[in-house]
């Protein structure tokens, strides 16, 4: 038996409605079978002898003797007249039929009895599960200091609340530990790197030998890129812990500060930047936002081809959302991998690239943790003639800051 299809979607039944029809179920095949077997004792066991009821004969009466008229004062009142109806019962099948319907009576009104109050009673029972759907659905959000702290007795549910809480506890101690984990590495890099930086350029100004310059300079660029790396984790392990308030910023309008501060960097390369910039409002740090853009136009511009194009669009979609869209040329890209891009040190040509890739491979790995925290999302998809497409959809700024 297929599900149907409502609004695109399979319409499922709550759990809650489940069980209220479930008890409901329960309470009327109980009725029916206590019923069922009073019934079937009633018809077959007993033996009846019924009696007719009394009547008057019609012999006893006076045909002759007028009969009495109500007197004015009494009134002729049809009320006063009438017989009350009586159920009156002369015959074994009359007492079954009338048993048999009150019978049926009785189950409908135990059906919708029992869907009532088990309606009442699986809420009631299942309360407890919306508070630990909340509670989930913050913890994917990013939210890992919330608890359910559920009282009452000890059962499945209350166990289930607390074990919740015990791996949102585990999981909140993994993620500051690996927080501090990358902060405290990179900042331990940062010190030898420069250090390395400015042995390398004192090395390169004072030695004039061609090839040992050369080596320099290949050792020059490495440590460059060694530099950039540290300081991509540094700014990916400081995303989740940023205590920058919101603001209401234009979303065409820093794309375009993020764009110009960029084209030196695609005339270098000989890229080329379209921008089709339509207003969009949203409520985020500006901090973040503009690093987000940036590394997004960044990436566009080094993951390209020579006389490459990159088109940057801004708006609003049909639910209102802010949407940033970016496309650039390159290479063909295949559909599986797309889902690792957003992973650290992946890039398209493979995990680990040669050194001559441009790039430390934490572009879109900032960008997906931003737009986590802006709660986002993120689409990925490749070109037809080569390339990549990335969409960046904000929610609204009223949705975004409640």
């Amino acid at each position: 038996m297929t599900e149907p299809v409502v609004g695109g979607h399979r319409y499922r039944m709550t759990v809650r409605a489940r069980l209220a029809l479930t008890y409901s179920a329960l309470l009327t095949g109980a009725g029916i079978v206590l019923l069922s077997i009073i019934y079937a004792f009633m018809r077959f066991v007993p033996t009846y002898d019924l009696v007719p009821a009394a009547s008057v004969p019609a012999a006893t009466l006076d045909p002759v003797a007028p009969s009495p008229l109500p007197s004015p004062s009494e009134g002729s009142s049809p009320a006063a007249s009438t017989v009350p109806a009586e159920l009156l019962i002369n015959s074994t099948d009359q007492m079954l039929n009338v048993l048999l319907g009150v019978s049926v009576i009785v189950l409908l009104v135990l059906a919708v009895a029992g869907i009532a109050v088990g309606w009442a009673v699986a809420g009631r029972m299942l309360r407890p599960l919306q508070y630990i759907n909340g509670a989930a659905r913050k913890a994917a959000n990013g939210d890992l200091q919330q608890r359910i702290h559920l009282t009452g007795p000890r059962d499945e549910i209350s166990e289930l609340a607390t074990n919740f809480d015990e791996m949102l506890a585990q999981l909140e101690r993994s993620f500051a530990a690996s927080k501090r984990f990358a902060l405290n590495a990179s900042h331990e890099l940062r010190t030898p790197l420069a250090t390395s930086r400015a042995m390398l350029d004192v090395a390169i100004a004072q030695d004039h030998d061609e090839e040992a310059r050369a080596v320099f300079d290949r050792l020059r660029i490495m440590n460059e890129r060694s530099i950039e790396t540290v300081e991509a984790l540094l700014d990916l392990a400081k995303i989740q812990s940023s205590t920058a308030r919101p603001e209401l910023i234009d979303l065409a309008a820093a794309a375009s500060e993020v764009v110009s501060a960029c084209r030196a960097e695609a005339v270098a390369h000989g890229v080329r930047v379209e921008a089709q910039l339509d207003a969009a409002t949203v409520e985020v740090e500006p901090v973040l936002l503009r690093q987000l853009l940036t590394n997004l136009v960044q990436n566009a511009v080094r993951h390209n081809i020579d006389d490459g194009v990159v088109t940057v669009r801004t708006g609003t979609d049909a639910a209102g959302a802010a949407e940033f869209e970016i496309s650039n040329s390159g290479v063909v890209l295949d559909e599986g991998m797309l889902a690792g891009l957003s992973e650290p040190f992946a890039r398209a040509a493979g995990r680990t690239a040669g050194s001559s890739t441009r790039g430390h491979g934490l572009g879109l790995s900032i960008v997906s943790a931003i737009v986590d925290r802006f709660r986002g999302t993120l689409e990925l998809e490749p070109r037809p003639d080569g390339g990549l497409r990335a969409i960046v959809r904000i929610p609204a700024a009223a949705a975004t800051s409640s």
